[in-house]
């Protein structure tokens, strides 16, 4: 068998086995024969039946085709994806396509492989399709609520009728030669492959002391060596194999099933076969395609390998259309662009998704597209590589049975007519799936276990001596085997078989199966040696022919760097487009604010009066949308995920994405710019000349985008986003600080000698230069009445002089150059050259993030390994279970990363808990949701109930309503409108409900940083009754982690568990709280078939102690669904087509549909059967379409359920109700729960680091430049001004620090609202009081740092009651930061609005508090009350009356104001009275005479410089208590 061309052996295959299902006929009721011209497909259905889903009647085997036979796809909307169908649809594409003169050829057997001789003729599709259009009913007759017998049958002929083997052989998923063959084929063979992972399988918890202690240590190596390789030590840490010693073949044109439990290394050899080595400390061995090397494959033909991973990773604001079309896009020549549409077209049908075409994919934030509609997009966009090798790792995760079958069909298919080579590992796979296979391969802690055949891979097991029981399928059974706590042994084997991987792999190395292996793959180098390699010579000249003009042929990609950049551009304007909520809050925080803070510097005067704060107008114009572009983090990281990918399929170089973003910027940003700077211009009175308008415009622009490449080159250089806003906060703090602003050029470069030089690396401040000497310019001030000097009876114009830098002696105006000259040290003739400067930066950021982006990539797949908080006792890593390097967790030995669930002990081990005899029933249970204007029905009258120890399977197609009907019934709607009645023994739940109820999601929700113990202490102390004294319930929390089989890892953090320990963990969260009735939303959803198998026994286990149980479950096998008691089973729009007992083989349900005319066959999978008889209906006896919910409704077994439900509620009624006095919504008391919640946020910021450090490094970095840029100030005007700068400064720290506390809290908040709170576990006021508790310890600790190195450098007064004072209010300012933000947190509607609401906050905090515009110089309307409510404008004045009364002021020579007495007069006797009616400043020299000049500083004190900011020395304690209050 072996030896064999793969073609020739799968036909034979198929000849000599027994039929199979196939993606285009599976759903048909009837059998059909083959054609007698073509041998029979692979998986048409037997005569006999065997294979048969439904048989309604036989006399109707020989026609009848439903027009919803089945669907790719959620069933609410979709038909049937059926071979005999669809070919009218298919000769009109073809048609199209030869109008577009694509490729032309047809659908033709292939020479010397008759792969696809089993194909019917197109006569025979078009009969067919006639027919079963002909037995369709119309519209009209159907009815409203009926989705499956209506709507789906239009969408059927609309989308669904697709013939997919004939559209790949015209050759849009690669091109074919004259014969009609694939010209891109090629096998992979891996010889004596070993992988080694890095690290230990055990690691301890990094702690913030950890961070703190490792800043200039590991961690600062370990991040200068990310950037030079050079320093990296190599072979230093710890190995561990994840695969040894594999070799096999796998041919063009055969599929391969991998099979191991999660953790045995299934996705590491997916990974390293498609050429992902780079997670990995070591690849040995050999692995070629077609007899090209990995070195060159990876370096030439990356796109043409792929791996498409279990989870879902999709920019979620774009539309399923836009996602494929880009895909295409990025892979497809200019020439053949034409034919993108066509190909979406197909891949939408195919997969039954057309109509999500304009609907966003989304993700767990963003609303789109369902699960398993999102999983299709991955598979449609992983084909739209039209890559010739895929490793497909889990993909059928979320998607029901059915429908796991329709997918697997089509990649059988796409196997066969392109050629290509398959690899899968699927969990949970069933009978039919595992018959389209050609080869499998078990593995087992990275060893193999076994390698050949499929269909002699049962057979070799059971020689071995172990049984396979009755109704397992084949891959459960492969599975069982490597599991010792499922595995069977066959009568008198039990000590000869092998138990241990090490013991099946020798074995399997000594048996004639892996001899045929090595055969096989000798066989296949020798045919590629005698052709000289001929079809990867023929797959080269494909993919160069599939290649643009300008594309060398040593690159990976399909099209040119342009066209990649061009296309992600197109791509990004989708992104901004797609999401509304975000682009429309940037829109209106841009026009709030312009109006807003142009108000502010509203009609400024033209006179000298506003020249400070012209210089402010400018400064904010420049920096306003810049910071507002610090969203633009976000996307940069959270897309890292999405781009890697892409640059795995050979999309676009992740350089394309960066220049793309750039071009984006252009028109997006000038949009911004027009719109701020027209408001800002016009409403400040800056200068209306249209050339310095422009200028204005243009600077501002070109700032905006420098800015923005700065913060993206932060982000490609930061390897998680906490550090990316920890940098780029800095830099903006920086460029605001070293702008020439707040502190003059002059004095930055001649005095800050510490960081004055930063003045020239910082963009800004030429910027700010360009734009202030172009508004100044031409500019000549006449001096504001206030700024003459001197005033008052007798003073002649001639001998005033004004009180303005750059004022000349005498004279009573000013000129903008002399002005700008004296004051900053600006030139208008540097204009364009500090426009050339900015574009260089702008250029030189963005270098540097192209380079960053294509050397550095920070996603990974993870280290596989258990994380236990310090001081635990960790299990013994030796002789442990191998993890896959990217699962999580899954090590340690079998019991606990399997996660098998002992049943030695039978139902004696199930914890003794408050039995309830409490009946819930449920009747007329409808919800619907505001949809398109009107209403959405989900749930449509649902009936049913659930006794204590009875255990129901609720099943449907995706989008039926299971997971909305849990979410119902629990009580957890928080939209839309339910209806019907819900009663716990004949009453109305009490208050107590949610809370004795227990709800395991499918997310599995959980506060990451929580040890598993910890979360189910906390669990049941807060959650079991408050009379419950606590040690009975940390002895009950020990039960449950036995009973778990969680003992030896009870002290490992939650997030490092893998898939199968995080849902025991989360039912051991549930139970703890000792619930009566419990709900589990697909507790089997990512699990392998032991696992899931496992936690349904647990289940069961847990029903026999008394507990009911409704679950949710989408790929049941036939021993699982054998575990539950009954059935309800939706079909979309939440309608109830069966409710009752599944009996013994499901034999109750089939008994109820065979009455109906559809039996079940023998050996079929009866949840299968119930599902894929709801989409495909069937037949009455009179020829009618049976419907399925009016089956139900009109059905004496509903009548019957209706009379039991009745009957229970008046029963249980008459029980006694518990009094209403001693239900508690909350279990334990406020107090408790806060003490609880706040230990559990500490322990989280201490073990995820990076908040609280993050908030040192802010206090650090800002204290050290506030303090040492203003370092030992003097008393002259300038330094008394730094005086009330350097306190001001302070207003830097929020913009950081709140962006840190916002995602923390919200993601807090999340996990409250998701979970805790529908749980009833604490309640809000516990919440607020907890999150804002656990922020006071390192608020106080960064005051003392920031104040320690702030305070002291700069010379403020040291006395004890100053220095106490400031110092109490930089504590109270750190405390007031984090309240603040979590404030703005919790109000907000969503996350996306939060960061961009942010810059509004912090624009009204910054300016209104009268230092940037003086208190006298506040328009009334804002002086009148914004100025009094705002936090800052207490704390600036109250530190400011603590630190300036006592400075003694004196002016430096160019800091006053000048003028000539009259002849005859001094000084003094010219200008005393003046002084003394000021009643500030002082003449510099009183005896002066008119042959000399006389001079006037401003100021003699600190408190006559407070006074014109509206601050007094007596106001510091009425300060502080006002800033108390906002804390």
């Amino acid at each position: 068998m072996f030896g064999q061309h793969p073609g020739d052996f799968y036909r034979q295959r198929t000849e000599s086995s027994a039929p199979r299902a196939s993606l285009h006929n599976l759903a048909s009721p009837t059998p059909h024969p083959p054609p007698a011209s073509s041998h029979a497909l692979p998986g048409d259905s037997s005569p006999d039946g065997e294979n048969t889903t439904a048989v309604p009647t036989p006399e109707d085997t020989s026609t009848s085709v439903s027009g919803v036979e089945g669907t790719w796809g959620e069933r609410d909307v979709g038909g049937p994806v059926s071979h005999r169908m669809a070919m009218e649809d298919y000769e009109a594409m073809r048609r199209e396509l030869s109008h577009l003169s694509q490729t032309q050829s047809r659908t033709s057997t292939k020479s010397g492989r008759p792969r696809f001789s089993r194909a019917q003729t197109s006569q025979s599709r078009r009969t067919n399709t006639s027919i079963s259009r002909e037995r369709r009913p119309s519209s009209e007759s159907t009815h409203a609520e009926d989705l499956e017998a209506g709507d789906a049958e239009r969408m059927a002929e609309k989308e669904e009728e697709f013939e997919l083997g004939g559209f790949i052989k015209e050759g849009h998923f690669g091109r074919r030669t004259e014969g009609g063959q694939s010209a891109k084929k090629i096998g992979v063979v891996f010889k004596n492959l070993t992988v080694k992972g890095t690290g230990s399988t055990i690691t301890t918890a990094k702690t913030l002391l950890d961070a703190v202690l490792g800043t200039f240590g590991p961690d600062l190596y370990r991040i200068i060596s990310g950037f030079i390789p050079a320093l990296q030590r190599h072979n230093a840490g710890e190995t561990r194999t994840l695969i040894n010693d594999f070799t096999g073949v796998v041919r063009d044109g055969e599929m391969m099933l991998v099979l191991g439990r999660p953790g045995s290394g299934c996705t590491t050899f997916l990974k390293v076969v498609a050429n992902k080595r780079s997670e990995y400390a070591d690849v040995a061995g050999e692995v070629t395609y077609g007899g090209i090397s990995a070195t060159e494959q990876n370096l030439r033909f990356r796109g043409e390998v792929n791996y498409n991973p279990e989870d879902d990773q999709h920019f979620p604001t774009l539309n399923v259309w836009q996602t494929l079309k880009f895909s295409l896009m990025t892979k497809t020549r200019k020439r053949h662009r034409s034919e993108i549409k066509i190909i979406i077209d197909a891949l939408l049908r195919m997969f039954g998704i057309a109509h999500t075409s304009k609907t966003l994919v989304g993700n767990e934030y963003v609303r789109g597209i369902s699960g398993g509609e999102r999983k299709r997009v991955s598979i449609a966009e992983t084909l739209a590589t039209k890559s010739t090798v895929v490793c497909w790792d889990n993909s059928t995760r979320g998607l029901d049975s059915s429908t796991a079958l329709d997918y697997a069909n089509s990649l059988r298919i796409m196997t066969d007519v392109s050629d290509r080579t398959t690899l899968v590992t699927l969990y949970q796979a069933g009978e039919d799936i595992f018959k389209l296979m050609d080869k499998v391969l078990v593995i087992d802690e990275g060893r193999m276990m076994y390698q050949g055949p499929a269909s002699e891979a049962k057979q070799y097991f059971i020689d071995l001596g172990f049984h396979c029981p009755d109704r397992q399928t084949t891959p459960d059974f492969l599975t069982s085997v490597t599991d010792p706590a499922q595995r069977i042994y066959r009568e008198g084997f039990r000590f000869s078989a092998p138990k241990t991987p090490a013991e099946f792999e020798k074995v399997f190395r000594n048996s004639i199966a892996y001899k045929r292996v090595l055969e096989d793959v000798t066989e296949y180098e020798t045919y590629l040696r005698d052709t000289d390699c001929q079809d990867a010579q023929q797959f080269k000249l494909s993919v160069q022919e599939q290649k643009s003009k300008t594309v060398t042929k040593t690159s990976s990609f399909t099209v040119s760097l342009w066209r990649q950049i061009l296309a992600c551009t197109a791509r990004e304007f989708w992104l901004v487009f797609g999401d509304r909520p975000t682009l429309y809050t940037k829109i209106f925080i841009i026009v709030s604010n312009g109006l807003i803070v142009g108000s502010l510097f509203y009609d400024q005067p033209n006179s000298t009066e506003g020249t400070f704060t012209r210089g402010g107008t400018v400064f904010f114009s420049i920096l306003f949308l810049g910071w507002l572009q610090l969203t633009e983090l976000m996307k940069a990281v959270s897309g890292r995920v999405v781009i890697a990918r892409h640059k795995d399929y050979a999309f676009y170089r992740p350089s394309a994405v960066v220049l793309a973003r750039v071009l984006a910027d252009f028109p997006l940003i000038l949009v911004q710019v027009i719109i701020f700077g027209v408001l800002m211009y016009f409403m400040t009175n800056l200068d209306v000349d249209v050339s310095k308008f422009f200028i204005y415009e243009l600077f501002v622009y070109l700032t905006t985008i420098c800015i923005t490449a700065l913060y993206r080159m932060f982000a490609a250089l930061s390897p998680t986003i906490d550090d990316a806003v920890r940098f780029s906060g800095t830099a903006l703090n920086l460029l605001i600080i070293y702008t020439g602003y707040v502190i003059a050029k002059p004095e930055l470069l001649r005095q800050k000698i510490w960081f004055g030089w930063l003045y020239y690396v910082n963009p800004v401040a030429y910027s700010f230069e360009g734009v202030l000497t172009s508004e100044f310019a031409g500019r000549v001030m006449e001096c504001a009445p206030s700024q003459l000097v001197p005033q008052g009876p007798g003073v002649r114009r001639e001998y005033q002089g004004c009180a303005q830098s750059g004022a000349q002696v005498g004279s009573t105006s000013v000129t903008g150059e002399r002005y700008l000259s004296t004051t900053y040290d600006y030139s208008r003739s540097n204009l364009w050259r500090n426009f050339g400067v900015i574009i260089a930066y702008t250029c030189l950021y963005i270098l540097v993030t192209v380079i960053g982006a294509e050397l550095f990539q920070f996603t990974t797949g993870g280290g596989g390994a258990l994380t236990f908080k310090k001081g635990a006792k960790k299990p013994l890593a030796t002789g442990s279970k191998v993890a896959d390097a990217e699962k999580g967790g899954d090590s340690g030995d079998s019991s606990v990363s399997s996660g098998q669930l002992q049943t030695e002990n039978g139902h004696d081990s199930i914890p003794q808990t408050a039995r309830s005899d409490e009946v819930f029933t449920w009747t007329d249970v409808e919800y619907s949701v505001p949809y398109g204007g009107s209403h959405r029905k989900l749930l449509n009258n649902v009936h049913g109930y659930v006794k204590p120890g009875v255990m129901i399977a609720l099943m449907g197609a995706s989008g039926a309503g299971k997971t909305t009907l849990l979410n119902t019934l629990s009580q957890r709607q928080t939209t839309g409108v339910v209806s019907g009645n819900m009663l716990a023994d004949g009453r109305p739940p009490g208050k107590e409900f949610q809370r004795i109820t227990g709800f395991v999601e499918q997310q599995d929700v959980h506060d990451g940083t929580s040890t598993i113990r910890e979360a189910i202490e906390f669990s049941a102390i807060l959650r079991q009754d408050r009379h419950i004294p606590k040690g009975e319930k940390l002895a009950y929390v020990q039960e449950i982690i036995d009973l778990l089989e969680l003992g030896e890892i009870q002290d490992a953090l939650i997030s490092s568990l893998g898939v199968e320990q995080r849902k025991r963990v989360t039912i051991g969260v549930e139970l703890a709280a000792k619930p009566s009735l419990l709900f589990l939303d697909e507790p089997t959803s990512g699990l392998d078939s032991q696992s899931a198998y496992s936690i349904v026994r647990f289940l069961r286990k847990l029903a026999h102690a008394g507990h009911g149980l409704v679950c949710t479950i989408h790929q049941p096998s036939s021993l699982l669904i054998q575990q539950f008691d009954m059935i309800l089973a939706l079909n979309p729009g939440g309608n109830t087509f069966y409710f009752g007992p599944v009996g013994e083989n499901g034999a109750a349900v089939n008994q109820y549909f065979s009455q109906r005319g559809v039996v079940c066959p023998p050996q079929k999978n009866i949840a299968e059967f119930i599902l894929e008889t709801a989409i495909k209906g069937g037949k009455r006896e009179d020829g009618k379409r049976l419907n399925w919910n009016e089956e139900w409704n009109t059905s004496q077994e509903n009548k019957d359920l209706l009379d039991e439900i009745s009957r229970i509620n008046s029963e249980h009624s008459k029980l006694p109700a518990r009094e209403v006095s001693t239900q508690y919504e909350y279990a334990s008391p406020v107090w408790l729960q806060t003490t609880m919640l706040s230990r559990r946020m500490f322990t989280q910021h201490w073990r995820d680091p990076s908040y609280y450090y993050g908030k040192l490094f802010v206090a650090v970095i800002i204290g050290i430049f506030n303090g040492f840029t203003f370092y030992k100030l003097g008393n002259t005007v300038a330094d008394l001004q730094d005086r009330m700068f350097t306190s001001f400064l302070v207003i830097l720290i929020p913009p950081t620090v709140v962006n840190a506390v916002v995602p923390k809290f919200y993601q807090n908040l999340s996990l409250w609202t998701a979970r805790e709170n529908p749980s009833r576990i604490y309640n809000w006021f516990a919440f607020c009081t907890a999150s804002v508790v656990t922020e006071i310890p390192i608020s106080i600790l960064s005051a003392v740092v920031y104040w320690l190195l702030w305070y002291w450098p700069t010379g403020l007064p040291t006395d004890s009651a100053t220095a106490g004072y400031v110092f109490l209010m930089t504590v109270l300012f750190f405390l007031f930061q984090a309240s603040w933000g979590q404030w703005i947190c919790a109000f907000a509607p969503s996350f996306t609005v939060i960061s961009n609401v942010l810059p509004f906050f912090f624009v009204m905090f910054s300016l209104f508090n009268g230092v940037v515009r003086p208190y006298a110089q506040l328009p009334v309307f804002w002086q009148a009350w914004m100025y009094h409510v705002n936090p800052a404008t207490y704390w600036i004045g109250g530190v400011m009356a603590a630190t300036l009364p006592s400075v003694d002021v004196r002016c430096a020579a160019s800091e006053a104001a000048y003028f000539r007495p009259p002849p005859g007069s001094t000084c003094a006797q010219y200008a005393s009275d003046f002084v003394t009616r000021a009643g500030r400043g002082y003449l510099v020299d009183p005896n002066g005479t008119s042959s000399g000049e006389c001079g006037y500083c401003p100021y003699t004190t600190g408190a006559e410089y407070m006074a014109t900011l509206n601050v007094a020395a007596g106001d510091k304690w009425r300060d502080f208590g006002v800033f108390l209050a906002f804390c």
